[in-house]
């Protein structure tokens, strides 16, 4: 099996994040918040962040990409 592509890569940083950062969000709005709005929109632009973040790194540091 070969290199992942800069893009899969990417969306497998930014999927990762997502999830941690909506679990620890969970725990902490179950444990203390008994009202918030802004978090899930707040986690979507995080992972959407790092998506793209992470596709420029790739997409920089590797020579043999193509779009």
């Amino acid at each position: 099996m070969g290199e992942a592509s800069p893009v899969v890569r990417a969306a497998r940083n930014g999927f990762g994040v997502l999830l941690v950062a909506l679990l620890a969000a969970s725990i902490y709005q179950f444990a203390f918040v008994e009202d918030s709005s802004l978090i899930v929109p707040a986690l979507w632009t995080l992972g959407a962040g790092v998506f793209y973040a992470s596709k420029y790194y790739y997409d920089r540091t590797d020579p043999d990409s193509s779009d």
